[in-house]
């Protein structure tokens, strides 16, 4: 255990990406078959995408590179992350919010923006995760497909994941880290990543256990 608290910190994320597979830093899964009444009531709602925007745009402009990364720094400090491409559909939503290249719905208008900057993480369940991303309260606009593979399980600190409401295909933007193993998540919610710095991740989930509402200050996107 001594071991790996020491661990140097690209080392860690590399484990982490490791043990997600090694597609999770290589070339992106296909996007799964879209759910026809789910894109539907999406571009009904006005999103242009109906819920399903393309890796592709949400990574333009990135030099190229095998790995894809997010720097969340927040008012506890910088969590590192390490993204998932087995995944797609969800890290290019995530990617997109966090790069204001993804629309999204404010009030009764469709913007683009930052979506997570000024966000809070409003939501723990102590011993299990913290949740963030909260962007006042009307939410994306949009609900997102789940993407859940067979061998995602949620057993380990420091995976990063879809929050949803409680149904399926309901995810938008909020997210959470756990902190411990949550065998009771798999095949529920969509795993997206892996997270680094879990000393930064369990103040914030003893903030929000507080009360209080810590921020995300930004949320940098890396190859």
């Amino acid at each position: 255990m001594l071991a790996a608290v020491r661990t140097s910190r690209p080392l860690r994320v590399a484990l982490l990406a490791g043990a997600l597979g090694c597609d999770a830093i290589g070339a992106p899964t296909p996007m799964p078959p879209e759910v026809p009444d789910l894109v539907a009531e999406n571009r009904a709602a006005g999103d242009p995408y109906g819920g399903r925007f393309p890796l592709s745009e949400a990574v333009a402009g990135l030099p190229e590179g095998s790995r894809l990364r997010a720097e969340i720094t927040t008012d506890a400090g910088v969590i590192h992350c390490t993204l998932d491409l087995d995944a797609p559909l969800t890290v290019a939503n995530f990617v997109g919010l966090a790069r204001g290249l993804r629309p999204f719905r404010e009030g009764d208008a469709w913007i683009k923006a930052p979506y997570y900057d000024g966000a809070v993480w409003h939501r723990t369940i102590e011993g299990q995760f913290v949740q963030g991303g909260q962007r006042g309260q009307g939410g994306s606009g949009y609900r997102l497909q789940d993407e859940i593979s067979p061998g995602a399980k949620f057993d380990r600190a420091g995976l990063l994941a879809m929050a949803n409401k409680g149904l399926a295909d309901s995810a938008g933007a909020e997210f959470y880290i756990t902190t411990a193993a949550m065998p009771d998540h798999t095949g529920h919610y969509t795993i997206f990543g892996a997270c680094d710095d879990e000393f930064v991740v369990r103040d914030l989930q003893r903030q929000v256990a507080g009360g209080a509402r810590p921020k995300i200050t930004s949320i940098r996107i890396t190859r």
